[in-house]
């Protein structure tokens, strides 16, 4: 296993390719490193200088006093994988490499440096990041080597002074970025413990090093920006220690859309993947995907002061209605609640206030009030209300007077284990102020929106947790064997008849119907199961029934089976030749019902996916769908029908009964089991559409498609 340890909190490190220059990328990283006063020996290696920046100069590693922990390398391109097979010789643990000049260039050149240095690095087990990296920081190691302008302010401690503020990691494929979190952030008195640069991932990628910071307790917050996954396993090993561990994940994945994924791709020879699967993974780990820098910051700053609230109750106060009453608006927007206040919080609230005050919620102190009475006191009034979960104060902090004649009483009242006290100001906020408030474990916020989804959130990842934890594990693969027997013996698309038969084998009930051959045994079918009856053509080279005339409803009689069948095989022959038609599936006409599709689709990097959505114009023009990674509990079923655009459908309304939800809950995780038990026999599954009857009438499946994965000499799926 290779040794992080000496990766980011380093005893000695080599400068390969140092400089005297210290305005030069070459140069610049040392001169970091010696003005952040790093502990530890440093050793430049150069062949033209003797001397670097004050320090003694080595042609080479063989030159070396000792063998360093780590060694960053800073040379051209060409000459990297040499370098990073002698460190291995040589016994050095670990490498970052900031040269750029491999498989994000266009051409094989750079990809086959970049695979060289995956060989050495596998070879002697080094703890490799990079290349096309921008350096690093560890503050606990006080390591600060990178060539960012963002930490060059050297007046400036890299941690703030105050003790408050959990602790942030950074972990970011794009050097650039990574830093920006923390030249914004650090204003904001957010504790940064690292930034890390991961540049290409070639050996080592963001997730592997947040499940050693996690599991090392070196973070209690990490920030990420992902451009691709590039090892899943580790993803999903990160993402539930953090889970465990109640270290929120909180990440801008790019490639959302088909010019960000090009880009991406360009940048860091990394794949988009697809953003439905990745928004999927992401909920099931409780990681918080967030579209910008602010938002991230904003959700950061929540967490790294406030207890997370109990639920999405919010109370305000403010010396401002108007402000009051937007960030009321802000809130509600965010989806959460703006409850009226209980009588006793009012009453309280009231007598603290003029006759032209309000204390229904949001309070409007007034500010006059506010100026005789503080923020706390009142703050310490709403908290005791027994219908919120958090507080928000919305005011000025133009000037840091009143946080600090406040500040005795505000840091008491931030310090509740459950309700948590976030403050968002109208006013620019005054560097100060911000200090006085971070001392006080009370986040600032400059933006209503940002703080809203801030408390959202920290309320969502608390009833995550508590999923979480009573969850488990998925239950172990347990293909079906009379499934499987079926699908080796199908093509790669298999018809409605026989998809549903290898649900069936797996417990997924089908309706009553009849695979009929001929004229005559589909009307004898008609008759026993009762008309009126469907009629659908069966052929495994034709899944789309309806564009051949392979489908035929409402048939009243024995006559109208027989002609209907005679002329639905005429169109399929007509235009599928050489289709293999297996005949007509005969169902009885099903009860309405609200129509639903449920699928599964594998997603190359996470497995088998289950989708649902609302039927018709839902899906075909709006693409009301929500994907989950099977198997899925019922929990996460359900959540799932919530998450739809058009979910009120099935709750009924307008004197339509609610639907069936228990069941279509049900075939869902059942669905997702069968996707799960055989995820290497099966590409894709369509239920579509299933009709949601009225609760306590089920569901009907009306038809259904199943694509087996094609085996290794069909090449793949």
């Amino acid at each position: 296993m290779p040794d992080l340890d000496s990766l980011l909190s380093p005893r000695s490190i080599a400068i390969i390719g140092a400089s005297p220059d210290h305005t030069a990328i070459r140069g610049k990283v040392q001169h970091v490193l010696q003005h952040r006063g790093y502990p530890g020996a440093i050793y430049p290696i150069s062949r033209s200088q003797a001397e670097v920046q004050g320090r003694r100069a080595y042609p080479d590693l063989a030159a070396l006093p000792e063998v360093p922990d780590l060694a960053i390398v800073i040379i051209p391109a060409v000459n990297v994988p040499e370098v990073i097979e002698d460190c291995g010789r040589r016994g050095v643990k670990a490498a970052y490499i900031i040269a750029s000049g491999f498989a994000e260039e266009a051409g094989e050149a750079g990809a086959a440096r970049q695979a060289r240095i995956l060989a050495a690095a596998r070879a002697h087990d080094m703890a490799v990041i990079g290349p096309n990296a921008e350096g690093f920081f560890n503050t606990a190691a006080n390591v600060v080597a990178t060539f960012s302008p963002a930490v060059e302010n050297f007046a400036q401690a890299m941690a703030p002074d105050t003790p408050e503020g959990r602790r942030i990691s950074v972990l970011t494929q794009s050097g650039g970025v990574g830093f920006s979190f923390y030249h914004r952030g650090r204003p904001r008195q957010l504790r940064f413990a690292h930034v890390i640069s991961t540049g290409n991932e070639a050996v080592l990628d963001s997730f592997t090093l947040a499940e050693h910071l996690i599991e090392r307790g070196l973070t209690d917050i990490i920030l990420a920006y992902v451009e691709g996954i590039k090892d899943v396993a580790a993803f999903r090993r990160a993402a539930a220690l953090a889970a465990d561990r109640g270290v929120p994940i909180i990440v801008a994945k790019m490639g959302r859309s088909e010019a960000g994924a090009r880009a991406a791709h360009s940048h860091t020879a990394a794949l988009a993947g697809a953003d439905a699967a990745h928004d999927a993974v992401f909920r099931r780990h409780g990681v918080i995907r967030a579209l910008d820098m602010d938002e991230m910051l904003d959700i950061a700053a929540g967490f790294a002061f406030c207890a997370l609230p109990a639920g999405r109750r919010v109370g305000i106060m403010s010396g401002s209605g108007g402000a009051g009453v937007w960030m009321a608006d802000m809130l509600s927007l965010a989806g959460l609640e703006v409850p009226r206040l209980d009588d006793a919080t009012r009453t309280a609230c009231e007598a603290l206030m003029p006759a032209y005050g309000s204390a229904t919620n949001p309070v409007d102190l007034t500010a006059g009030s506010i100026g005789k009475v503080g923020y706390a006191h009142v703050v310490d009034i709403l908290q005791r209300s027994p219908v919120l979960d958090a507080v928000v104060v919305v005011g000025s902090v133009a000037s840091p007077k009143r946080l600090q004649e406040d500040a005795p009483k505000l840091a008491e009242v931030a310090a509740h284990p459950e309700k948590p006290v976030l403050f968002c100001a109208y006013t620019a906020a005054a560097q100060p102020a911000v200090d006085v408030a971070a001392q006080c474990g009370v986040p600032v916020f400059t933006s209503m929106p940002g703080c809203a989804r801030a408390i959202r959130a920290m309320a969502d990842y608390r009833a995550f947790r508590a999923r979480w934890g009573a969850r488990g594990a998925d239950p172990v693969p347990a293909p079906n064997p009379t499934a499987l027997a079926m699908l080796r013996r199908s093509g790669r698309v298999l018809s409605e008849h026989d998809s549903k038969s290898v649900l069936a084998a797996c417990g997924i009930p089908r309706a009553t119907e009849v695979l009929a051959t001929d004229a005559e045994s589909a009307a004898a079918a008609a008759m026993r199961l009762g008309f009126p009856v469907a009629l659908k053509i069966q052929s495994p080279d034709i899944p789309h029934k309806t564009e051949v005339g392979g489908v035929a409803l409402h048939l009243a009689d024995a006559a109208a089976v027989r002609g209907a069948f005679a002329a639905m095989l005429d169109r399929a022959r007509a235009a599928h030749p050489a289709a293999a038609i297996q005949g007509a599936l005969v169902a009885p006409m099903a009860a309405p019902g609200i129509e639903v599709i449920l699928g599964i689709h594998r997603d190359p990097q996470f497995g088998p996916m289950l989708m649902a959505g609302l039927g018709g114009i839902h899906v075909e023009v709006l693409a009301d769908v929500a994907f989950a990674p099977a198997p899925v509990t019922e929990d996460e079923a359900r959540g799932l029908l919530r998450s739809l655009r058009g979910a009120k459908l099935l709750a009924g309304g307008r004197g339509a009964p609610p639907a069936d939800v228990d069941a279509l809950a049900a075939l869902m995780v059942a669905l997702s089991r069968f996707a799960a038990d055989h995820a290497e026999a099966v590409a894709e599954v369509d239920l579509n559409p299933v009709l949601v009857h009225p609760r306590g009438g089920g569901v009907t499946v009306v038809d259904v498609l199943v694509v087996r994965r094609a085996s290794a000499e069909e090449g793949s799926a």
